[in-house]
């Protein structure tokens, strides 16, 4: 959010300096006067992630995105008295749209890496997670009316430094906003909850042990599930699940 706010913020000062404050008035207008063909696009993108499999989004896509710029054509959206400002505007969008979904990368090369970092904005991401010589500490996970599965079976956990908790950790902070994020743990591993009372949707699979705070864990589960998922959640709509191999 913080980068869209900063993109937007740089797309009004260069109006404002190019055409001053009646180019800034007139692109408001524009682009309230576009809102609701937004918010259909989006909800018609949210019905096809719901109804077509994970995989085959790409194709319905693609095929209304066509039919729709062809219909504008022919209705002469495209003519020369709006192209000047509506070409721009879909610029800047890909622009944003490219820099929100970008996942962010470390120097050092991901399997060495600690700390990971996941983001889906409307386009699916399926990662498995490996590690090598540096256990995983960390995974954040985001999804912005997006489709995350985060696959965590092969991944070494991070030893606690507590001498009474003999136990591996990998802290996982979750984000969803009208998305979903599923994440795969391996056999051997339980879920301690942390912060998730801000979403409701957040499913645990029948095979996953499940304990409310870490002293349950400790004195009920730490032998049977030597490793730990601890899960912070915050949402707002979509849905988070955790499951099991």
């Amino acid at each position: 959010m913080r980068i869209a706010f900063g993109l937007l913020v740089v797309v009004v000062g260069t109006v404002w300096l190019l055409g001053g404050g009646s180019a800034v008035r007139s692109g408001g207008r524009w682009a309230l006067s576009a809102l609701p063909y937004a918010l259909a696009a989006v909800g018609l993108l949210l019905i096809l992630r719901a109804a077509v499999p994970r995989g085959l989004l790409a194709g319905p896509v693609v095929l209304l995105a066509g039919g729709g710029l062809w219909a504008a054509y022919d209705a002469g959206v495209f003519d020369e008295s709006s192209a000047d400002r509506i070409w721009p505007l879909v610029v800047i969008a890909l622009g944003t749209a490219l820099s929100l979904g970008v996942r962010t990368e470390s120097r050092r090369p991901e399997e060495e890496h600690p700390l990971r970092r996941y983001r889906s904005v409307l386009v699916p991401v399926d990662r498995r997670v490996v590690t090598t010589t540096v256990p995983l500490r960390n995974v954040t996970v985001s999804s912005y009316f997006g489709n995350a599965v985060i696959d965590l079976s092969g991944a070494q956990f991070m030893g606690d430094a507590s001498a009474d908790d003999p136990a591996r950790v990998i802290e996982a902070d979750v984000t969803v906003l009208f998305g979903r994020v599923e994440l795969v743990v391996g056999p051997y591993c339980a879920v301690v909850k942390g912060n998730v009372e801000s979403s409701l949707a957040v499913h645990f699979a029948d095979r996953i042990a499940v304990y409310p705070n870490v002293d349950e864990y400790l004195s009920a589960g730490s032998l049977r599930h030597p490793h730990r998922l601890v899960l912070n959640v915050l949402g707002l709509g979509g849905s988070v699940a955790i499951r099991a191999l």
